[in-house]
């Protein structure tokens, strides 16, 4: 292939004590590939641009935004900015191993070069091995079609550490936008994208460190449920009826129900109906269930 194959991106704000190490894990790759480091720096006010500017490596590029945007957007500016056909997101508080590049470049050859895909592997810390657990998928199968949507009902899967088909992504105005800080944009765009007709696949390889993220996690429940009220209002907008319903009708079959996701969806009078059915059903077999505070916060949005 003649054309740049992969371009490493590197989103970045006020990342001055782990920049370097994101950098440097990227420069240093055993690969005879053809790559690009790009990366983004959102308008940091730290030392961070002090710090990228010390590199001289012509692999590198370097976009510096005169204000601030939100996180998701940045991580499209990445895909606006990058000259390779696929994009593989290293966030300045992470890590590539050594081998990333060769490793997902051999799948991506195995895979024919596919258009409408989506990559990744295991990390070090805050693996997303469990999307898989949770929806009786597995490790180096690639998932497409109506089943597809139903990786991410139990969670997020993280564009760091993630490779994503440039073309197919811009194709799509690229990740929905959100407005929490929480960024469960990584939840609605993936169903997006799978609605869509995106290819998911997960490597059974190491080729991230995610030890030093600073990725919010957040244990408020009320929280939570705000981001993603917020974030399925983007969706919302993006996609249609027939296709929401769909990905309802395909919840029935994952063994534990995503009541979260049903609380989001339920804002939207046109799918209250459908989560009654469901709820209702799964409290007439487990009745323990309205114990639940959330369980009971979702009644109450549907009555």
């Amino acid at each position: 292939m003649n054309e740049l194959l992969i371009t490493v991106a590197i989103p970045t704000y006020n990342n001055e004590k782990t920049i370097k190490s994101a950098i440097d894990s990227c420069l240093v790759q055993q690969t005879n590939i053809n790559y690009e480091i790009l990366i983004v720096d959102d308008a940091s006010e730290d030392n961070t641009s002090e710090i990228i500017s010390q590199y001289n490596d012509e692999r590198i590029r370097i976009v510096t935004l005169k204000e601030r945007v939100p996180i998701m957007d940045n991580h499209n500016n990445c895909f606006k900015n990058a000259r390779g056909q696929y994009v593989l997101f290293c966030h300045a508080d992470d890590a590539l191993e050594e081998h990333a590049i060769e490793t997902i470049a051999n799948k991506l050859k195995q895979r024919n070069y596919p258009k409408k895909y989506i990559l990744w592997g295991h990390s070090l810390f805050r693996d997303s091995y469990y999307l898989l657990q949770k929806t009786g998928f597995t490790i180096n199968e690639m998932i497409v079609g109506e089943y597809a949507p139903m990786l991410f009902l139990h969670g997020a899967l993280a564009p760091a550490g993630t490779c994503y088909s440039r073309a197919s992504i811009m194709e799509l105005g690229g990740f929905l936008q959100v407005d929490h800080r929480l960024a469960p944009s990584d939840i609605t765009s993936h169903i997006y994208f799978a609605i869509h007709g995106f290819r998911f696949e997960m490597m059974d390889e190491m080729i991230f460190i995610r030890k030093y993220a600073s990725t919010v996690t957040e244990r408020d429940e009320a929280t939570i449920l705000d981001s993603l009220d917020n974030a399925f209002s983007y969706l919302f907008e993006a996609t249609n009826t027939e296709d929401i319903n769909k990905l309802l009708v395909m919840s029935k079959k994952l063994q534990e129900k995503p009541y979260r996701i049903y609380y989001a969806l339920a804002q939207d009078p046109r799918f209250k109906k459908r989560i009654k059915n469901i709820l209702f059903r799964e409290l007439l077999v487990h009745p323990l269930l309205i114990k639940r505070k959330l369980i009971r916060k979702l009644l109450k949005r549907l009555l």
